[in-house]
């Protein structure tokens, strides 16, 4: 607990105004835990000299191993200032975008956040995400420019040139927050611009007044941007223990130079000089060729140090600095032959990064009690559903929530961010937020619950408090901390929200930036341990709020991750990994004239399918919708059975937006009226294929009569059947003909559907399909032994499924198939010496560059690039070797792409024989992706286990 008791930070907890929840944001290396280790070292639970080589945040053993924070974790620390005692419940989260997802579970739980970024690699992707996720989360951020060191030691820059360099560093920062800024306000004004006009609409006026105005101009942001002169910036350098605000700089000299302090703290940033004649501070220092006064007074200070302690090492120069500063140094230190620990030594007693950032925290960070009304309605309002449509009972725990009020009639809300196992008695904790009135321990949350589906009554066992690596018991905890809760193990997956009130809804999900796309399937070295590894999985699966646990039809067990280093980190404790598995959706090329027909096996129904690729803006755009189309799906399966769905009108809005934006791109001669002739949409309904109905005189309910709200009438004898044709296309599209993998924009039109039924068997089979429409549980063995005895071939409906499958099937094959591969974008910082090996290992890994520029003010290039991956694992391991550790690549899911090679192409000519050889299966890359995964699920694949069978050869044994 180091020199702060428990009992003095329960004391703070029951102080609301003085809790600050905050989290550290950055890019990987950028500092963060190195920044978290001073603060923590302010407390005296690690030793300052310890701080930034510890990583006491970063508990388990493969975080110490890879030098990277993988999991978040939580610390309380006491902080006094201006007479006022402040509990500061930090979160120090991770900066790899593979592990992003603990940075969304950190920042929903916080009210500010810590931004770090490196002074020489300025904003990087990561930075711009976590600066993306704390504008979502509704979070108050500050800004930490760390690093400051390597411009001096590194870079070799001059004060003034540093000066220039921060400048740029800072304006790259508040354009990212520009830009979020402006979208906000431009979506605002879309959508009451929208309102007015449905209302225009709604009142029948013709009459419009266009206002070209974006409402940029009246909305106030004189709070958003990072100013070192409003006191949200801190220039530091962790690793070396100093940190300051420009204010600080501001009080000590306005007593030397009798100029008041609220005028240096105006003009020590920016474009001002002393002028030394006349005593006064003037404008215009670039243009006259002067010095800044932040050169003058604040940079020239510390350039100094550093040239008297690390470059000239000069004793003299030393000791009259730490005189003149009124320091106290240990002559072990004045004589280490480290010059980095005098440096520390020096510079922590002058410049104390913790007192730096924890002044500015408490200062420019709001408290629990402060929180917008404009977040509480965001995390209340699940989906597009309005605050203002929830139950007037829920609208009430919107105060509950701005007052932050302990009292005990007031409801308990606790949100539950992310599950994590204690090992100590293998138990599993729950890290949450606390928001409205206390709770305490062996309380029953909602003891009497109504039956409904999504509730469950749970009771709290054991409260703690986050310490890091050690947890400390509590018997209650007010509003408005961080806190860990026991007994919830049953109940959680993933997250949820705990609420003493039935009226309090579940908050919205969490916003994850990293989408999980490497896979891989694991499984026990002796099958005896399954048991073990089930269990494990379910744990992780419940744990790890972006990992995914499948279970294939195969029996086997697939792990689902955001990233190599994240799969990594998640099969650390599982006995043997299998071979790491990449999706392959399969899709066509070029359109074909030909038109596929089947037939079922009793000749009395007759299928004709033609595939058309869909535009990749169109399969881009069903991806991005599918909650929209199963919605849709939802509604016309309730039109169905005759019910009503009420959905909500800003989800029709979005419904109907996604029809114009399709109208849009499918346009041409032959998308004519494809739009509203969409049959299904597949595979599981969702997914990024379309079903067009271009059967001649067939009208059948639209997908989109939720917008219509009208039912058609259609000839019975064929809507009998209509589930039919739609569950063939869901099949057909589920797994595709190359290698089983699901199909990927590809249009399927049914263009001839004749039908040649007897009156009984049209009866029978109509019975059949409705009793599978109304159940598909329900036993239909009565009804397949009377359809049986009349066809010897089984239920006709059954016959039209595998019929409407296979057509589709050969109708795929009848075009040019190709594989679509899951691509990295891959950003890398590099030096120019190294250039070229970095484009080495993006050549042989089947990488593309996109782009290559120099970073301004560095000698770093950034190489934009992407990268396939199947192709990706190893991929950062060995461009570090390759670069001796020179070039560092980030890599984050960008889209499918189309392999441009022909799985099934052989050579014919007597060049491309020379040129390929016989089989041409080196350089196909297609085909090499096609059996691989061919091969792991079974399948047949065409290859030759012995070449040369007339060869001698010679065979080594086994020692």
């Amino acid at each position: 607990m180091g020199h702060t008791s428990l009992e003095k930070i329960i004391a703070l907890q029951k102080k609301t105004p003085h809790i600050r929840n905050l989290c550290i944001l950055a890019h990987v290396d950028h500092g963060k835990t190195t920044l978290a280790d001073c603060l923590v070292a302010s407390n005296g639970i690690i030793s300052s000299r310890l701080a930034g080589k510890l990583r006491y945040l970063d508990s388990r053993e493969d975080e110490q191993i890879r030098g990277i924070t993988m999991k978040s974790s939580a610390i309380s620390l006491h902080y006094t200032t201006g007479g006022n005692n402040y509990l500061i419940n930090l979160i120090d989260s991770p900066g790899h975008v593979d592990f992003s997802s603990e940075v969304s579970t950190a920042v929903r739980l916080c009210d500010g956040a810590i931004v770090v970024v490196d002074a020489v690699e300025g904003v990087c992707p990561q930075t711009q995400v976590v600066l993306r996720q704390a504008w979502l989360e509704n979070i108050r951020p500050v800004l930490v420019i760390n690093k400051i060191d390597r411009l001096i030691v590194e870079l070799k820059l001059t004060s003034q040139e540093a000066f220039t360099h921060l400048q740029k560093i800072l304006e790259q920062v508040n354009a990212v927050t520009g830009s979020l800024f402006t979208s906000k306000v431009l979506e605002e004004r879309a959508e009451k611009d929208a309102e007015a006009q449905s209302s225009c609409t709604e009142n029948g006026s013709g009459d419009q007044v266009y206002d070209w105005s974006a409402g940029l101009e009246e909305t106030d942001d004189s709070d958003l941007y990072f100013s070192p002169d409003r006191g949200n910036v801190v220039f530091a350098s962790a690793i070396d223990g100093w940190g300051f605000r420009i204010h600080q700089f501001a009080e000590m000299y306005s007593q030397k130079m009798g100029i008041r302090s609220s005028v240096l703290l105006k003009t020590l940033w920016g474009d001002f000089y002393l002028n030394a004649k006349a005593q006064k501070i003037m404008k215009g220092a670039q243009s006259k060729g002067k010095k800044p006064l932040f050169v003058q007074l604040v940079l020239d200070n510390i350039w100094s140090m550093y040239d008297a302690v690390v470059t000239r090492r000069d004793k003299e120069k030393v000791e009259k600095m730490v005189t003149s500063l009124g320091l106290k140094v240990m002559s072990r230190d004045l004589r280490h032959s480290d010059p980095k620990v005098l440096l520390s030594a020096i510079c922590s007693q002058w410049l104390p990064v913790s007192q730096a950032v924890l002044s500015m925290v408490c200062e420019k960070l709001p408290c629990p009690a402060e929180i917008s009304a404009e977040r509480v309605e965001k995390l209340m309002s699940v989906g597009a559903r309005r605050f203002d449509s929830l139950p007037e009972k829920t609208q009430e725990l919107k105060k509950a929530f701005l007052d932050c009020s302990a009292d005990d009639t007031a409801p308990v809300i606790v949100f539950v961010s992310k599950m994590f196992a204690v090992d100590s008695k293998a138990l599993p904790q729950n890290k949450q937020s606390i928001s409205c009135s206390d709770l305490t321990s062996c309380c029953s949350v909602a003891d009497v619950l109504p039956s409904i589906p999504h509730m469950a009554c749970c009771t709290v066992d054991r409260l703690y408090l986050l310490m890091g690596r050690e947890l400390e018991d509590l018997d209650e905890v007010p509003s408005g901390n961080v806190l860990g809760i026991g007994g919830m193990e049953e109940f959680i997956l993933k997250s949820a929200t705990i609420s003493t009130s039935p009226s309090c809804p579940p908050f919205t999900p969490l916003n994850f930036e990293a989408t999980p796309i490497v896979r891989v399937a694991v499984e026990p070295k002796h099958p005896s341990e399954m048991p073990k590894l089930v269990r494990g999985m379910r744990l992780l699966n419940q744990a790890d709020p972006c990992a995914e646990v499948l279970i294939q039809e195969t029996g086997e067990h697939v792990l689902v991750t955001a990233g190599e280093i994240c799969l990594f980190q998640k099969v650390a404790v599982i006995h043997q990994v299998k071979e790491e598995q990449t999706k392959y959706p399969e899709g066509v090329q070029v359109d074909s004239t030909g038109l596929v027909t089947l037939t079922t096996p009793n000749k009395m129904a007759t299928v004709g399918v033609r595939a058309i690729p869909l535009p990749e803006e169109v399969t881009r755009l069903l991806e991005d919708n599918v909650e929209l189309i199963r919605t849709m799906e939802q509604f016309s399966l309730f039109a169905w059975e005759d019910k009503t769905l009420d959905i909500n009108q800003k989800i029709l809005e979005n419904i109907q937006e996604f029809k114009v934006k399709l109208e849009s791109n499918l346009q041409g001669r032959k998308w004519r009226g494809a739009v509203e002739r969409i049959w299904a949409f597949g595979p599981r309904r969702c997914g990024p294929n379309i079903l067009l109905n271009s059967v001649e005189g067939y009208r059948r309910p639209s997908v989109w009569q939720c917008l219509e709200r009208e039912k058609e009438t259609e000839k019975a004898e064929i809507r009998d059947f209509d589930n039919s044709i739609a569950s063939g296309f869901q099949l057909a599209t589920l797994s595709g003909p190359m290698c089983e993998e699901p199909l990927m924009g590809v249009c399927f039109s049914v263009e001839t559907w004749d039908m040649k039924l007897s009156a009984p068997l049209a009866q029978q089979d109509s019975i059949d399909e409705d009793s599978q429409t109304a159940d598909s549980n329900r036993s239909r063995s009565g009804a397949e032994a009377t359809g049986s005895s009349v066809d010897c071939y089984g239920p006709f409906s059954g016959q039209l499924i595998a019929a409407m499958k296979e057509a589709c099937r050969y109708a795929f094959q009848a075009k040019p198939q190709r594989l679509m591969a899951a691509m990295y974008t891959c950003e890398i910082m590099a030096t120019a010496e190294v250039l070229g090996r970095v484009y080495a290992v993006l050549s042989k890994r089947e990488g593309r560059v996109l782009q290559e520029e120099m970073k301004e003010g560095t000698d770093m290039f950034i190489i934009k690039a992407v990268l396939p991956v199947a192709e990706s694992f190893g991929f950062a391991d060995e461009i570090r070797k390759r670069t001796s550790g020179l070039a560092s690549p980030q890599l984050v899911f960008s889209h499918w792409e189309v392999i441009s090679s022909d799985p099934f192409w052989v050579p014919t000519t007597e060049e491309e024989y020379l040129h390929f050889g016989e089989k041409a299966d080196s350089s196909n890359q297609a085909l090499k992706y096609m059996n691989a995964v061919r091969r792991r699920k079974g399948l047949y694949v065409e290859e030759k286990i012995v070449e040369h069978a007339e060869k001698q050869r010679t065979l080594s044994k086994n020692k």
